[in-house]
């Protein structure tokens, strides 16, 4: 059975349940989870959108379309005060290239704003948009450098416990972070799951563990030698 992906964030059960009910009827298989948020510990992620509604990485694109063909929109009907409103027209093509940082109501109402002012786009160029879209977000990045330094100078902490209570806890950073950096997969649009980092920072990650594995027993072996 493949494996439920987070396919849309809420920010209440309620309208968590709604999409499910939609899904359902639709005999789309669908999971219901609560986020913990002390699980999400990466930057960019909103906190406020704790309900999570997963369905299997191959029922992405059918789910999507089905959501988009219930929605209706027109540009003549939105509230005067609605914020796209007052998009200008490179800030309504920015809403159509990164539709999945949008609602689907605003990346259709962003199409009809869009159409009103005499820019349409073709089935295939929105396609192409969404192929080009995903091609950016799927590709890794690098840990950045001060993240490098902490995660292999950690274990170094140890010696700091001598005069800071607690402190020991941190030298083992360096466990979490090239753990989280080997280990961390983002989901795409498209339901697909790649690695969020570079293969090189992934191998890095792995001799930050293995060095504060041998760090942290050296420091350890230091520090009980001298308290002895």
């Amino acid at each position: 059975m493949s494996q439920f992906l987070t396919f849309k964030r809420f920010h209440t059960a309620e309208q968590a349940a709604a999409i499910i009910s939609m899904l359902e009827q639709h005999h789309i298989p669908v999971e219901y989870e609560e986020e913990v948020l002390l699980d999400k510990i990466y930057a960019g992620q909103n906190f406020d959108q704790r309900h999570l509604v997963k369905i299997a990485s191959s029922d992405f694109p059918k789910a999507d379309a089905l959501l988009k063909s219930q929605i209706s929109v027109s540009a003549d009907d939105v509230e005067p005060d609605y914020y796209l409103l007052s998009f200008t027209t490179e800030e309504l093509k920015e809403v159509i290239i990164k539709k999945d940082e949008w609602g689907d109501y605003d990346y259709l109402l962003a199409l009809k704003l869009l159409e009103k002012r005499g820019i349409s786009f073709t089935p295939e160029q929105l396609e192409q948009l969404g192929t080009t879209r995903i091609e950016a977000l799927s590709q890794p990045q690098e840990l950045p450098l001060i993240w490098l330094l902490i995660g292999y100078g950690s274990p170094l902490l140890i010696f700091t416990s001598l005069f800071l209570p607690f402190a020991w806890a941190f030298s083992f950073l360096g466990f979490f972070i090239g753990g989280f950096v080997m280990l961390t997969k983002k989901t795409l649009p498209d339901g697909k799951r790649v690695h969020a980092f570079t293969e090189g920072t992934r191998k890095l990650g792995m001799w930050m563990i293995v060095s504060c594995v041998v760090l942290t027993v050296a420091c350890w072996t230091v520090l009980v030698k001298g308290l002895g």
